[in-house]
Formats: C-alpha cells, sequence, structure tokens
C-alpha cells in the first residue's frame, strides 16, 4: 500500500488564474505572447526562487505588467499589489503573499510598451492530489 500523494500548488498557474479577474481573460500567463502589442494590458508570472519544506511551499514569483502608457501600467500593477497581499489572501491555496520588491517600472525594449515588475513571496502547503 502506497501513501496517499501531497503536492505543493503550482504557484505559477494559481497567481495566472487570480490575476486574469484584474487584466481580463487572456491577458494573463506564465509567458510573454508574441503578439503583447495587441493583448494590452498583459501580466507574465514567472516563478523564480524559493524553497520548501516538509509543510510549506515558499514560492517567490516575478510579476510584469505590461500596458500602453505609464499611467495604466502603474495603475494595474499597484491593483494587483493590493488584490495579492489583501487582508486577506484572495487565493485559497496560498496562505500569505508578501511584497518582496514592490513594483516599479522596468525597461522594455520595444518603445510601444512599458512594463512593471514585482517580486512576491507566496505560502502554500502541500495538497492531497
Amino acid at each position: 500500500m502506497t501513501a496517499p500523494f501531497y503536492r505543493f500548488p503550482d504557484v505559477q498557474r494559481v497567481v495566472v488564474a487570480e490575476l486574469e479577474t484584474l487584466a481580463g481573460a487572456g491577458h494573463a500567463a506564465i509567458e510573454t505572447p508574441t503578439d503583447l502589442a495587441e493583448r494590452l494590458p498583459f501580466v507574465r508570472v514567472m516563478r523564480s526562487g524559493g524553497y520548501s519544506d516538509r509543510l510549506t511551499d515558499h514560492g517567490v514569483v516575478d510579476i510584469d505588467v505590461f500596458a500602453a502608457t505609464y499611467t495604466a501600467v502603474e495603475l494595474l500593477a499597484e491593483q494587483i499589489r493590493q488584490h495579492l497581499v489583501g487582508p486577506p489572501p484572495p487565493i485559497g491555496v496560498l496562505d500569505l503573499v508578501e511584497v518582496e520588491v514592490a513594483p516599479r517600472e522596468l525597461p522594455w525594449g520595444d518603445g510601444t510598451v512599458r512594463r512593471f515588475g514585482a517580486t512576491y513571496r507566496t505560502h502554500a502547503r502541500r495538497r492531497r492530489a
């Protein structure tokens, strides 16, 4: 007899699904689309690190927000920050979300798209698979 399998949630996919409620369906993913300029605003979520112990995954995710203007990108980045840190955390499988690096403008090479990036630490316990 084997023990039940418990896994940590895929934090990238969990956060993408949640942020589609702010950016709109099809406007958030784990990869930047090739037609980015036509899909603005857009939110990209990428896990960039973290660690886990026996109970909790402490994932670090980078969230990039893309929009056509500074005003639009800054507003959506701040809405995302406020939404993720709560209170309470909005995502049922995440116990806590903390800001490691606040949203700030970052370069994006094409000159027509503005980008804000932020880094968050997420905390999620194992779930039965």
